[in-house]
């Protein structure tokens, strides 16, 4: 199994992550702001180069102002997509 950084499952997350954000109208800045990080924590997360902790998720939430709820079911709806078009294989990376 591929490290999950490495995962499929992870760049749907982190697209989903940046598609939430530019739909509440925000910058990466505003959104790092929010969060009390700053704005390369933000674009890290939506490039899927840092993975966040389910503590920082649900932090993140609350700073795009959706709830972890409704962020997973959204997360979950777009893995099934992406399995049904055959994105949804990982590629793996050695390491």
């Amino acid at each position: 199994m591929a490290k999950s950084l490495y995962r499929a499952e992870n760049l749907e997350l982190a697209l989903l992550l940046r598609q939430l954000r530019e739909d509440a109208g925000m910058v990466q800045t505003t959104l790092a702001e929010r969060l009390g990080r700053n704005q390369t924590f933000v674009s890290n997360v939506e490039l899927a180069i840092r993975r966040l902790d389910l503590v920082e998720l649900r932090d993140y939430c609350a700073g795009l102002d959706i709830s972890l709820r409704d962020l997973v079911d959204r997360w979950e709806a777009r893995i099934m997509r992406a399995s049904k078009s055959g994105r949804g294989k990982s590629k793996r990376k050695s390491g």
